[in-house]
């Protein structure tokens, strides 16, 4: 059984030859270094350096292409999800130091920790919510008309690469995307959480907007070979949804239906993603919206495996999880790591649901390089697969 094949059986709630494997790898993760060594594509110092030098824009877009498919096919991937890359026409950052960079004006300097290029001075971030003007928001609904197109030429071209070599070595993998129709509220600034209860008009008006770009996108991208599409977006903390039942089901409950129904029409299948603790809105969630799977499984905020079974939801519901990305894979040893991976698969065999393994979020910067190198050993000797040729760490 191929990837695809494996994959799909999943998120239709099928049996599998076994559990299929999925992960999303932060950009420049130094797991990348190993694999696909450090290159414009892979280590964020040297894009900047790049980018500040004008290197071409079809040149980061070849060095992404490569480094993503050979960490997909490293790991042995039966799905995908591709990271972006800066915009063609993006804009130059300027060198004035080691290590050290301008743009628009900010500072921008590499964390020794992480290996990432951040803003020297975290103060000069505007927290999410300061970071849409309301009147500037009001400014664009009242100018939008009504066209959904956007520019995805990036996007596609990447796609269509990593597919390419994908096909070369004659690999089928089941590659998904990513979009969000405007529902993701946890990231909502606050006049707009307003406009749910005091400017019902002004909201709908504002989903709309952000609806048709998203559907756009979402067409776009199953055309081009994504037969999965991760939506909703972040809609709870870890104490429970950020807004109340009542109004998830008035404004963002028909919006992920509609978004839905789109992705099955067009042959796809749904995963909702959202970090965060969903009691309360449970059966709106994850059965009255029709999903396939449910990605970003945040065991730390509280959705363990026992409470997916007690629930109802890995009956019905794909769980795309669950090894702690907030924990187990940042702080604990390898052989913690692997003990919760086998719980993982040990829960997701009994899963009516079907389980595909991933993290409860990402390979992101704190994630420990040998403790992601443990998921993967772990998973291949609990089916009995060759050892993985992990370089250092297993």
């Amino acid at each position: 059984m191929n990837g695809l094949c494996r994959a799909e059986k999943a998120l239709r709630h099928e049996k599998t030859d076994r559990t299929p494997l999925f992960e999303i790898f932060q950009p420049c993760h130094p797991i990348f270094w190993d694999i696909a060594g450090r290159n414009i594509a892979t280590d964020m110092a040297m894009m900047w350096d790049a980018m500040a030098d004008g290197v071409e824009w079809n040149e980061l877009l070849a060095a992404s292409i490569k480094a993503q498919y050979q960490i997909a096919k490293f790991f042995a991937l039966d799905m995908v999800r591709l990271n972006g890359i800066p915009s063609r026409n993006y804009t130059r950052p300027r060198k004035i130091d080691s290590n050290k960079w301008i743009l628009n004006d900010r500072v921008y300097c590499l964390n020794d920790k992480t290996k990432l290029v951040e803003l020297e001075n975290p103060c000069d971030m505007d927290s999410s919510s300061n970071k849409q003007d309301e009147d500037k928001t009001i400014q664009q609904i009242e100018e939008w008309d009504g066209k959904a197109e956007c520019n995805m030429d990036g996007s596609v071209l990447l796609l269509e690469g990593v597919m390419e070599l994908a096909r070369k070595d004659g690999l089928d993998l089941l590659f998904m995307g990513e979009v969000g129709a405007g529902t993701g509220v946890a990231f909502y600034p606050p006049f707009m959480l307003m406009w749910m209860l005091t400017e019902e008009e002004l909201f709908s008006k504002w989903l709309a907007m952000k609806k048709a770009g998203a559907f756009y996108v979402t067409r776009k991208l199953i055309e081009t070979g994504c037969k999965v599409i991760a939506m909703g977006g972040d809609v709870s903390s870890d104490r429970g949804p950020v807004i109340s039942p009542d109004l998830y089901r008035k404004f963002i409950l028909p919006v992920i239906q509609e978004h839905v129904n789109i992705i099955h029409d067009a042959g796809a299948y749904a995963v909702y993603t959202s970090d965060g603790y969903h009691g309360p809105i449970i059966k709106e969630m994850f059965f009255d919206s029709g999903v396939d799977g449910y990605k970003e499984v945040d065991k730390a905020a509280g959705m363990t495996w026992e409470k997916l079974i007690e629930t109802g939801i890995s009956e019905k519901v794909c769980i795309v999880g669950n090894i702690d990305a907030r924990h187990t894979l940042c702080l604990a040893g390898c052989e913690d790591v692997k003990k919760e991976v086998i719980e993982s698969l040990t829960y997701g065999l009994k899963a009516k649901g079907g389980h595909i393994l991933h993290a409860s979020h990402s390979v992101h910067e704190d994630v420990k390089t040998e403790n992601y190198y443990a998921v993967v050993q772990a998973y291949r000797e609990f089916f009995g697969m060759e050892k993985l040729a992990a370089p250092l760490y297993i």
